[in-house]
C-alpha cells in the first residue's frame, strides 16, 4: 500500500471550499430530472463553473450517431446553447434550470439538439470541460455507439451515470484503473476533482512491474496524487486481455468502489474506432459510475 498525507475531515463545513473545481459540465438530458441532470449541477456549482443542459433524442444512447450532417441539419439554424430567459414557454429546460440554480449553478443554460448531433456536440465541446450521461433505463438500448462518439467526437473526459445511481457529486470509494496507457493517463488526471473528495482511493495497476522505457519521464500515476494529498492504497491486476473488463469489475466490487475511472481504448490502432474490450465489459455488465477518457 502506498500512502500519503490524508484527505481533509469531509465532516467540516469547509469541505466544499477545499474542493477542486470541476470547470464547465455538459449534461447529456434524457429528461429533465434524471440523475445527469442533478450530478452535472452538483459538480459544477462546486466552485462557480457552469453548466448546460443538453436535450437529445431518447435514441441517441442506443443507435450510432451519423458523423455526417444530413441536408435538413444543414438548412436548420446553427446550434446555439440558450439562457433561462429565452426558456419562457416552458418545457424541460425550464424545470433543468431550476434544477440547477437550486444546486448552485449562478446561469445555467439549454441546448436542444434534433439535427447534426456530431456537430453540434463539437461545438458544445470547445467550452466545456466535462460530459456526464447516463445510461437509459431501457434494456433493449445499445448505449455503445452513443457513448463512442461523445468520447471520440468531444474529446472531453465522460462521466458515465448507470441506470440507478444517488444523484450526488461526491464519490466516497474510488477505483482508478492504470495500464501505462495515455488514455488511462488522461483520464487518472481528469478525475483528480473527483479524486481529491473521496475518502478511499484505489490504483488498480496492470503495468509491466519491470518495463523497458526508451529514456523518455513516464507519468507516475501514485506520485501524482500524492502531490495532491491523496492517500491510495496500490494493487497489482494480472489478467488477459479478454479476462480483464470482469476482474476489474469483481476488485471494483471487493473495493465497493463507487467510481471507476479507466482509459477508454485498447492499444490496437485498427480498433481505436470501437470501445476497448475491458471498457466494453464494463459498461455492459458493470452497475458503476464510470470515468471514461480517450
Amino acid at each position: 500500500m502506498v500512502t500519503t498525507a490524508s484527505n481533509p475531515d469531509r465532516s467540516t463545513p469547509m469541505m466544499q471550499t477545499s474542493l477542486r473545481a470541476v470547470g464547465d459540465v455538459l449534461a447529456i438530458v434524457g429528461s429533465p430530472r434524471d440523475a445527469a441532470s442533478y450530478v452535472s449541477s452538483r459538480l459544477a456549482a462546486r466552485t462557480n463553473g457552469s453548466v448546460t443542459g443538453c436535450s437529445m433524442s431518447a435514441a441517441f444512447l442506443g443507435h450510432a450517431v451519423p458523423s455526417e450532417p444530413t441536408v435538413m441539419a444543414l438548412l436548420d439554424q446553427p446550434p446555439a446553447a440558450r439562457r433561462r430567459d429565452d426558456l419562457a414557454s416552458g418545457g424541460d429546460g425550464d424545470q433543468f434550470m431550476h434544477l440547477a440554480r437550486t444546486a448552485g449553478v449562478h446561469d445555467p443554460q439549454w441546448a436542444v439538439i434534433e439535427n447534426d448531433a456530431a456537430g453540434r456536440l463539437a461545438s458544445l465541446s470547445t467550452w466545456h470541460d466535462l460530459v456526464v450521461v447516463q445510461r437509459p433505463a431501457d434494456l433493449d438500448a445499445n448505449p455503445l455507439d452513443g457513448l463512442n462518439h461523445l468520447l471520440l467526437g468531444t474529446g472531453l473526459p465522460c462521466l458515465v451515470l448507470p441506470e440507478i445511481c444517488a444523484p450526488c457529486g461526491v464519490f466516497d470509494n474510488v477505483m482508478l484503473t492504470w495500464d501505462g496507457s495515455a488514455p488511462s493517463t488522461r483520464a487518472i488526471r481528469a478525475a483528480l476533482p473527483l479524486v481529491v473528495a473521496a475518502q478511499r482511493v484505489c490504483v488498480l495497476d496492470g503495468t509491466e512491474p519491470h518495463a523497458v522505457t526508451d529514456g523518455v519521464p513516464r507519468f507516475d500515476p501514485m506520485a501524482f496524487l500524492a502531490r495532491h494529498g491523496v492517500e491510495i492504497t496500490h494493487k497489482r491486476l494480472h489478467a488477459t486481455p479478454s479476462s480483464a473488463g470482469a476482474a476489474i469489475l469483481d476488485r471494483a466490487r471487493r473495493f465497493k468502489a463507487e467510481l471507476l475511472v479507466m482509459g477508454a481504448y485498447g492499444h490496437t490502432p485498427l480498433r481505436e474506432h470501437l470501445l476497448g474490450g475491458a471498457t466494453r465489459h464494463v459498461l455492459t455488465h458493470g452497475t458503476i459510475a464510470t470515468l471514461l477518457c480517450h
